[in-house]
């Protein structure tokens, strides 16, 4: 497929100023989709910049016009330290109909999954999850749905897809064998427990607000295990992240949010990640643009430090923890080079045959080791049974 028919080329003003000096600044690092250079050799890229100014099915409109402000202050920082290969696609081509915009994204994603390229989406509203999300399912493999959101997107029951169900729509019929899903930061006063329940039963997972800005590196394995990573920027708390579709006084600090995208840069699985509903007619000074592309950044530099680890590789240590009242062991596995660990399921893929590990922490082995029963354990096996 030729991405150039999908694409309109990049043209941004020359900054005002610089943070860096313009030769050592984002822009001077990677590969444009300009007039004069259209796409070519994608293949040789690392990371694939996408911006999708689409919210027709939004709530709150007002974010179509937000990937060209996060580009341009993207542009302005500092190149990545060490040597990864991004090229910038430019905006995808908006027809009218927003079927289209959802098809397009699950071809554009598929094949730069084919080419081994990670592709970071800058939208547009969070339905455009619906169509990125369709290129996963293509595979048939196990998979897993994170999302960042104050609000979680489900149990609406309406027939259009909008911004605010579109979970509604992806996981439908969806087989916890073979999907799963989770959300980090969901504020109770906007999430009905009814809601939370349905979701937790099939052994999805939701991690609210204060859960996971209690120790932000407990929340590394969930979003280790995502294979697509969709945030809402309103997961922001209003005063660092005001220009916002539906913005709250509660939410992740900007840092928080920065080093969650770090994490999910250094993730094995991690094979796409968004940025939705950013409104910058609600922004002041640009702070919320500053803020997603330096969220946008922090995932690239994450990413050029990733270890693409396998749990049960030669030297990597095995741990046995029988469950007595179970009658059931877990065996855990710990990184010699990161001291990351896992649990391994016992139960395979369905498609490939091969052994599902799933994330966890130290404290998740010694509440084992307690003859505790790990949450994140109980609610992966309950997926399976």
């Amino acid at each position: 497929m030729d991405l150039n028919d999908y694409f309109n080329p990049v043209s941004l003003h020359k900054p005002a100023i610089n943070m860096v000096p313009e030769s050592l600044t984002f822009c001077r690092s990677i590969t444009v989709h300009t007039p004069d250079n259209p796409v070519k050799d994608i293949f040789r890229s690392d990371i694939a910049i996408i911006g999708v100014p689409e919210d027709q099915n939004a709530i709150v409109k007002g974010s179509a016009s937000a990937p060209d402000r996060v580009r341009e202050k993207l542009y302005q920082l500092s190149s990545v330290n060490r040597k990864i290969s991004i090229i910038d696609l430019g905006n995808l081509k908006i027809t009218g109909n927003i079927n289209d915009t959802y098809f397009a994204l699950r071809d554009i994603t598929s094949e730069l999954r084919t080419q081994n390229v990670i592709p970071v989406i800058i939208g547009g509203s969070q339905d455009l999850t619906f169509g990125i999300n369709m290129a996963f399912e293509r595979s048939g493999n196990y998979f897993t749905l994170g999302s960042l959101d104050a609000r979680i997107d489900f149990g609406y029951k309406e027939k259009q897809i909008s911004s605010a169900n579109y979970l509604d729509f992806i996981l439908k019929g969806k087989n916890p064998c073979d999907y799963n899903y989770f959300n980090i930061g969901h504020q109770t006063y906007f999430s009905h427990l009814k809601i939370i329940d349905q979701l937790e039963k099939k052994g999805y997972e939701c991690v609210r607000l204060g859960t996971a800005r209690t120790e932000i590196s407990a929340i590394e394995p969930y979003i280790r295990d995502a294979g697509f990573l969709s945030i809402d920027m309103g997961c922001v708390r209003h005063c660092d992240a005001p220009g916002v579709t539906i913005s709250s006084p509660n939410g992740f600090f900007g840092h928080e949010l920065c080093q969650i995208c770090r994490y999910a840069g250094t993730a094995s699985k991690i094979e796409a990640i968004g940025f939705f509903e950013l409104a910058p007619e609600n922004d002041i000074n640009d702070h919320t643009a500053h803020l997603a592309a330096q969220a946008i950044w922090y995932f690239l530099e994450g990413f050029s430090l990733k270890l693409n680890e396998n749990p049960d590789r030669p030297g990597n240590k095995k741990y046995i923890v029988k469950l007595n009242e179970l009658n059931q062991e877990i065996i855990f596995y710990k990184s010699n080079r990161s001291e990351r660990w896992w649990f391994e399921l016992p139960f395979k893929d369905k498609t490939s045959g091969k052994n599902i590990f799933i994330s966890c922490t130290y404290q998740d082995y010694l509440q084992a080791s307690n003859q505790d029963i790990p949450d994140r354990w109980w609610k992966a096996v309950t997926r399976f049974n």
